[in-house]
């Protein structure tokens, strides 16, 4: 499992290339490279993705045959030999999979964008369809399933109205669709984002979340990466940049593999993160006991501390805040926007025959 550990490292580094690439020939800085040269470093990052899976496949086989042979050892000292390890792999196998069919949806859309950029045998609705299969998977798994939260869904439906606009101006001539509002939806997508990343990171400063160092870094460069798109899109979207100078060119080619570098470097760090816990403590999820409030029907039982799953965050720890602590901190306010619960909840007890002291 460790090198798929390098996923985004790999595809961020490749990605970034390419963008820098098309970036220079669409600024008319590097007016002649061809589409072959722009993609080829996305496409490499791809081979090598391939082979980080290839050597996962071989580490995982062997430490399933080793950790077969340690578990009847007496003697054995590591603690993933005394540990049921199934949910490991488990959690190994879906990350190599979600990761390999991102790869490969994504390597068919270059591909298709590739024929579409030089052939001009497909149109750019034909080229849009892996990218079709995932927005729209994502739509139905919030709306039907109901596995994600409606703000997530949310930012599907923008993406999907920004993919529509896109195809009726280019490929049927829309005349009325200007650049601006093909750009609008990406651009309260990326609005969104950075609102969410700055709540889980103010969340985490008021003790709400409990971020790792890798999440809060994560965080951080996330929020950067999102800020610069939405300069970047705004300022794609007024066009501005074929009538300016050399050094607003210069700029937007620097800012757009950052964008990628500061996403991927970030993902990175969580990605390690997430590799080492579970080194350290196993695929098995963390069970927290749930509290008890007596209300006016009777005591019921609520969730308090436990552990929540954040898109590029992975597993975050979190605990409501207390009522003492939401009241010191400076920005009340803003803490209002954060679970909480009242001191005196804490100061139940119990005797041993049941009864409340």
């Amino acid at each position: 499992f460790s090198p798929l550990t390098y996923t985004w490292f790999v595809l961020s580094l490749g990605f970034a290339l390419s963008v820098a690439l098309g970036m220079a020939r669409w600024s008319k800085m590097l007016p002649e490279i061809p589409f072959w040269f722009i993609l080829t470093p996305s496409w490499l990052a791809h081979v090598a993705l391939f082979f980080c899976h290839f050597a996962s496949a071989r580490a995982l086989s062997t430490f399933i045959a080793e950790a077969n042979e340690n578990r009847q050892r007496a003697d054995s000292t590591d603690h993933l030999d005394r540990t049921e390890y199934l949910p490991l792999l488990q959690r190994a196998l879906k990350y190599g999979l979600k990761t390999g069919l991102l790869s490969f949806c994504i390597f068919v859309f270059e591909l298709l964008i590739y024929l579409r950029m030089t052939k001009k045998t497909v149109s750019l609705g034909v080229a849009f369809i892996p990218l079709w299969v995932l927005v729209v998977c994502g739509i139905l798994d919030g709306i039907i399933c109901r596995t994600q939260h409606i703000l997530r869904v949310f930012c599907w439906i923008l993406l999907f109205a920004s993919m529509v606009l896109t195809i009726l101006k280019v490929d049927y001539g829309f005349e009325d669709i200007r650049w601006q509002m093909v750009v609008i939806p990406i651009v309260a997508l990326l609005s969104i984002s950075t609102g969410t990343l700055i709540y889980i990171v103010y969340g985490h400063k008021v003790g709400y979340y409990r971020l790792t160092e890798a999440q809060l870094t994560a965080g951080i460069l996330y929020a950067l990466s999102t800020l610069i798109c939405i300069i970047l899109m705004i300022m794609l979207g007024e066009e501005m940049i074929m009538t300016v100078e050399v050094e607003t060119q210069l700029l937007v080619i620097v800012l757009a593999p950052l964008v990628v570098a500061l996403f991927g470097m970030g993902a990175w760090a969580v990605n390690r993160d997430e590799y080492e816990r579970l080194l350290q403590y196993g695929g098995q999820a963390t069970v927290h006991p749930m509290k008890l409030r007596l209300e006016p029907n009777g005591w019921t039982s609520v969730e308090s501390k436990g552990i929540t799953t954040i898109p590029m965050f992975g597993e975050v720890s979190y605990e409501p805040l207390s009522t003492s602590r939401s009241e010191s901190i400076e920005l009340c306010s803003c803490c209002a926007c954060y679970p909480f619960e009242d001191d005196e909840e804490g100061d139940i007890k119990y005797t041993a025959g049941g009864n409340i002291s």
